[in-house]
């Protein structure tokens, strides 16, 4: 096995067969993975690419930048362990890599834009871009280099570490990078003369994201606030043009405002054809003068982001933003699969422009390369995954979880529902009765994951803090739009509780940060209550969303394309935080009884279903009690 496969490790059950898989399939195109947390994907897809890796580079493409580091760390490891001597290195953007940015002390306010426009204006007299003439490769090529390694090495050189990075890339066998690399053309295009797609292997991590991604990337909202800071800026400005920029700007405001006294309740589908045609109409202009004076717009913006930068601010600009905007609406206002809603946020409207078309937008990246690899834990059901990915030729398989039996209690309670549009007061203090059972039975860091920020909220209402809190366990609460220093502030101190005598109790959503994108090893996170199934609230947005689906796949599977298979995939990652090694104990409850269903329960994880039993609310504590003793045995 380890003259064929370049695996590091003494191979566990399931992994040398998933290695022939890959092996076997790569060739055809497409190869579907769906393998647990803990299984060893990483080392394992590597080890099956890598002997090849002299022909075909391996581009590893994760959700977020912080996740570039995985795959090179075991990258390291295969040349320790097996004597090889492959080079690979975590690339980052712009806004990760710029010093200049760090020095002027601006990267924690800018973005990807921001960053991209300084690096633009100041690269002439960038003492670092001009460093890059002194630079030699050679200096980073002994052994593979993650991204701080690269910035540490570029500080102490005096160079550009973003245009450093690219010098290596032909000389790299594995490149990590972030999903935009891969299914933005404005942004793949920068890596794609440097590393040759069509002869590469893709490896998608995290494979279940690619919707949300390629969603959040075409997608962009305004609000009244925009108009109003975007208005201050043409106000700069003395001219002709700029008079007509702002008259533009008055008159979306007041087309705006009409809208916002007709938006009923909270939310509704936006028609920009009729809004810009009645506007127009109004004025008595066209649609041709419309783009002219959008386009003077993006102008006076550049000229706002330039001066922000002379006066040491950040390069942004609402000018640049709103025409911006407006000019993606335009285009995209006859585009099917592409939905505008007008919502309202207390005094405050907001206009959204929302793409959902993941099958049509990512369906032809895959054909660019040599060979793709999609893996994940939450991948199944297979064919939804690669049907709404747009995949038609792939090889798919489900791998068994590593778990042992023995350390996992999983049960789904009796009488416990969130079903319906409002959590009563009973059902909500019901919720907090079972999870005081669940509290007094597990004395170790455990974890609350509600369907929604407004289930958590009621739970708490209920009382939820205050019973955790009469028990001497410290209480950790995820809060909407939360900051991200806040919350890694709440997250080391919930795992920090873990080593101590009263444990933690964690409550959040499964639909934010902590259910999916943390990590609990070993004693961190033992326990998870699972309130309700985690489906989208029934808004304009999701009501949009089915019916965008049920127009592609038809009613039936269109709902459980939509609506059905992302709620239980949120499940499963908010359920998986628990175990990721052999070695772990997991307890979990499923606090609603819907998920006794064949079709809710055949979408969670396999260690959830083949220990799955039903509980009564009372018999909790005892029936918990009685299980962890057996663990100890």
């Amino acid at each position: 096995m380890r003259r064929k496969f370049l695996f590091p490790y003494d191979p566990r059950e399931g992994q040398e067969e998933f290695m022939e898989f890959i092996s076997k399939n790569i060739n055809e195109g497409a190869v579907c993975l769906n393998a647990s947390t803990g299984f060893g994907k990483t080392p394992a897809i590597l080890a099956a690419l890598l002997p090849r890796a002299k022909k075909h580079k391996i581009i590893w493409a994760v959700r977020t930048g912080n996740e570039t580091d995985r795959p090179i760390e075991e990258l390291k490891i295969i040349n320790e362990k097996l004597g090889k001597e492959f080079f690979g290195l975590s690339y980052r953007g712009k806004r990760d890599m710029c010093l200049l940015a760090r020095d002027i002390r601006l990267e924690e306010e800018m973005d990807y834009q921001d960053v991209s426009f300084l690096c633009e204006n100041r690269r002439k007299n960038c003492d670092y871009y001009l460093g890059l003439q002194n630079l030699d490769v050679e200096d980073f090529l002994g052994g593979p280099k993650l991204y701080s390694e690269i910035l540490k090495l570029c500080r102490e050189m005096g160079v550009c570490p973003y245009f450093a990075q690219r010098e290596l890339l032909p000389f790299a066998n594995v490149v990590s990078l972030s999903y935009n690399y891969i299914i933005d053309d404005g942004m793949s295009w920068s890596v794609k003369r440097l590393i040759p797609f069509t002869s590469s292997f893709l490896v998608v991590d995290e494979a279940h994201n690619l919707q949300s991604a390629c969603g959040n990337l075409n997608s962009d909202r305004i609000t009244l606030g925009t108009l109003t800071y975007a208005q201050r800026e043409i106000q700069r400005f003395n001219s002709l043009e700029a008079r007509r920029v702002e008259n533009l700007i008055n008159r979306l405001r007041s087309e705006l405002q009409l809208i916002f006294e007709k938006v009923p309740g909270e939310e509704t589908e936006f028609n920009p054809k009729e809004f810009l045609g009645s506007m127009l109409r109004k004025i008595g202009a066209d649609k041709y003068l419309l783009v002219e004076v959008l386009q003077l717009m993006n102008e006076y913006g550049v000229k706002v982001r330039r001066s922000q930068l002379e006066e040491g601010k950040n390069p942004r600009s609402s000018l640049f933003h709103l025409s911006n905007f407006w000019l993606a609406v335009i285009e995209n206002m006859d585009v099917q699969g592409v939905a505008f809603i007008a919502s309202k946020e207390r005094e405050n409207i907001v206009l959204e422009m929302w793409d959902m078309r993941a099958a049509e937008i990512l369906r032809d990246k895959w054909k660019n390369f040599y060979g793709c690899i999609f893996c994940s834990g939450t991948l199944n059901p297979i064919k939804a995954f690669a049907e709404t990915i747009g995949l038609k030729n792939y090889a798919g398989k489900s791998f068994h979880s590593p778990f042992d039996k023995n350390k996992i209690a999983a049960y789904v309670t009796r009488g416990l529902t969130t079903r319906g549009e409002e959590l009563s007061e009973e059902m909500a203090k019901a919720y907090v009765d079972a999870i005081e059972k669940f509290v007094d039975a597990v004395n170790s860091n455990i974890a609350i994951f509600t369907s929604s920020y407004r289930i958590q909220n009621d739970l708490i209402t209920a009382g939820l803090r205050e019973m955790v809190e009469s028990k001497g366990r410290p209480f950790f609460a995820e809060k909407e739009d939360m900051s991200g220093d806040s919350s890694r502030e709440i997250l080391d101190s919930f795992k920090d509780a873990a080593y101590e005598k009263n444990p933690g109790v964690l409550c959040a959503p499964c639909t934010g940060r902590f259910a999916e994108g943390a990590d609990f090893p070993g004693r961190e996170l033992e326990g998870v209550f699972l309130v309700g199934i985690p489906f989208d609230r029934m808004s304009i947005k999701t009501q949009l969303y089915l019916k965008y689906y049920e127009t592609l796949y038809g009613k039936e599977k269109g709902t459980y394309y939509a609506y059905v298979v992302p709620a239980l995939r949120r499940a499963s990652q908010a359920l998986g935080r628990v175990l990721r090694s052999k070695e772990d104990r997991g307890i979990f409850i499923l606090g609603d009884e819907r998920y006794t269903e064949k079709r809710f329960q055949q979408l969670l994880p396999d260690y959830i279903q083949e220990n799955l039993q039903p509980i009564e609310a009372l018999s909790i504590t005892n029936e918990l009690k009685n299980k962890l003793r057996s663990f100890q045995k």
